[in-house]
């Protein structure tokens, strides 16, 4: 089985400080290898779901959800559907996903990662069965399929008929009064 990590790299915008397996680890609020099985683009950030095999560290369901920037010079990272993965994650601050990710939360350039986190967290555990498996969700889809701007115009032209409609009935109520 090839596992990648999620390392930071060469970025344009996106510049991080690198560190070491054990730094990245201690950072990470959960530490897991899972098989990415869907994508969504929700706003500015991409959403991926995840069938997790084996945890290092955190509270991990069998299937999870990752939210990263979707441009790289937000320091995003792109999975491919299907490939198998060592996530470093965080709580998300404002992503629709179980977990946070982002190319500066894993270590860089470590090539026995796995060793290190077996000889701090010891042998990967399975996924826990009492922690909530967060899958991609209906409302995650729907915000893919509907884009931002369009959700903003539409929320332009509904507050121009409430006001639109708030100015006739004031002037009906003048002309009658």
């Amino acid at each position: 089985m090839t596992v990648s990590v999620a390392m930071a790299g060469t970025a344009c915008a996106c510049s991080c400080v690198g560190f070491t397996a054990e730094e990245a680890a201690s950072r990470a609020d959960a530490v897991f290898t899972a098989r990415a099985t869907d994508k969504v683009t929700a706003g500015m950030n991409d959403i991926y779901e995840f069938e997790v095999s084996e945890v290092y560290k955190g509270e991990v369901g069998n299937v999870t959800t990752v939210g990263t920037p979707s441009q790289g010079p937000s320091c995003g990272v792109s999975y491919e559907v299907g490939g198998e993965y060592l996530l470093f994650v965080s709580t998300p601050d404002d992503v629709d996903a179980a977990w946070g990710s982002n190319l500066c939360l894993g270590p860089t350039g470590q090539a026995d990662t796995r060793a290190v986190l077996e000889r701090i967290y010891g042998p990967p555990q399975l996924p826990t069965g009492w922690a909530p498996d967060v899958g991609i969700s209906g409302s995650t889809e729907a915000k893919d399929a509907v884009p931002v701007a369009l959700i903003a115009v539409g929320s332009v032209i509904a507050v121009g008929a409430v006001w639109w409609a708030t100015v006739a009935i004031l002037r009906k109520r003048r002309a009658d009064g």
